[in-house]
């Protein structure tokens, strides 16, 4: 098990995050009058041993092919964690930063508030535990070739748990890690390198037959979320085309404010057994 996941939390961050800041801030334009576009979208995601990074921008029309709103400028956000206050700093446009890696840490409570307009905008997050008894039933997963006709060889999954007795929400992130990666089939529609499993509030996952794209060294991390991210995932679906109410923990605005903490474990994908 590795030791420091901190910058494949990154990863799993710039995988799902760039799709939801959609899903987010997408509303159905119905007459011009069903979303508040007056409002801001904020978007953070608080790691320990990171850098506190927030993004505020304007919500965005679900038919602009931006991928974000336009950013906002000139705020002032101020971040709590109960007993002490920091001012960010705007690095670029919209984009608002605390360098001190040390200020994020496990268990701790952060709030977030700034003036915007006439309204505090505000937000609060916990930052969970990193998992538990993270664990794999194998370290490299065997997947059969496909055969036309012919007998296909059965598939036996590798088994991933770790400890749940608090009922809490994960989800899984699958990074290939090879610098020439192989699909390990030339059919259409196997294209995504790396992927995502939302897995709720179990504490076992099985890998399916079509849940590698390509062979090699993958990086399993098993992320750690908070409620306010599950529910931002899977709001009406995970579908931006839904979205007329989008699942958001800020106060006057739209977005995310939230935290996590990963676990990796390493998985080795093959075909050939020569």
């Amino acid at each position: 098990m590795e030791i420091n996941s901190t910058k494949k939390l990154r990863f799993a961050l710039i995988i799902g995050l760039a799709w939801m800041s959609c899903c987010l801030v997408a509303c159905k334009k119905n007459n011009n009058s069903d979303a508040d576009y007056a409002r801001p979208v904020v978007e953070a995601y608080l790691v320990p041993g990171t850098a506190v990074q927030v993004k505020v921008y304007y919500q965005k029309y679900l038919e602009d092919t931006i991928s974000y709103g336009f950013p906002i400028t000139g705020l002032k956000l101020k971040i709590s964690d109960g007993s002490s206050t920091v001012q960010l700093t705007e690095s670029k446009e919209g984009t608002y930063v605390y360098t001190d890696t040390t200020f994020i840490r496990a268990k701790n409570t952060y709030t977030l508030n700034f003036d915007y307009t006439d309204k505090v905008i505000s937000a609060q997050t916990t930052v969970p535990d990193k998992p538990t008894g993270f664990r794999a039933s194998a370290t490299e997963q065997y997947v059969p070739p496909f055969s036309m006709g012919g007998t296909q060889e059965s598939f036996k999954p590798v088994t991933f748990s770790w400890n749940n007795t608090a009922s809490s929400y994960y989800r899984m992130v699958l990074k290939n890690v090879e610098a020439s990666p192989t699909k390990i089939s030339s059919r259409a529609g196997n294209s995504n390198l790396n992927s995502e499993v939302s897995l709720g509030q179990t504490s076992s996952w099985e890998t399916q037959q079509m849940t590698f794209n390509y062979l090699g060294n993958y990086k399993i991390l098993l992320v750690h979320i908070n409620k306010e991210y599950s529910d931002a995932l899977n709001n009406n679906g995970g579908s931006s085309l839904n979205l007329t109410n989008p699942s958001t923990n800020i106060t006057n605005g739209l977005g995310i404010f939230t935290a996590m903490q990963a676990d990796t474990l390493n998985l080795k994908i093959y075909t050939s057994t020569n």
